[in-house]
């Protein structure tokens, strides 16, 4: 993000948020009920070690994703999005995020993935 945007960083998220979730598939119906939950954004330190580890996790898949795309001038940030959201993560029972994202928004419960051996 750029120094000038995080002025705007609540429509900076906003803006993003449903360009993502229009690119995972959502429909306008969601996308705009979720939006509107969306009134106020705070900012909130932690302490959490599980927390911190979860964005350390994400950090290390962004960065790796980015590098393997060409570095952030070649990198398509929505489908770099899309590959993180669709690794499985620890605190979701190795759902992929994803599949969890469409169970809260869905409220239909989808299947951990089937575990292929070679």
């Amino acid at each position: 993000m750029k120094k000038e945007n995080l002025e705007n960083i609540v429509d900076e998220f906003l803006f993003n948020l449903n360009m993502n979730l229009q690119a995972e598939g959502f429909s306008l119906e969601v996308i705009n009920r979720v939006i509107a939950e969306y009134t106020e954004i705070g900012f909130a330190k932690t302490a959490n070690r599980q927390v911190l580890g979860v964005m350390n996790d994400f950090a290390y898949a962004y960065e790796y994703d980015i590098a393997r795309a060409g570095g952030l001038d070649m990198v398509r940030i929505v489908e770099v999005n899309k590959s993180v959201n669709r690794t499985p993560s620890s605190p979701l029972k190795y759902k992929y995020p994803i599949d969890m994202l469409k169970e809260l928004l869905s409220g239909v419960q989808v299947p951990l993935p089937k575990i292929v051996k070679t």
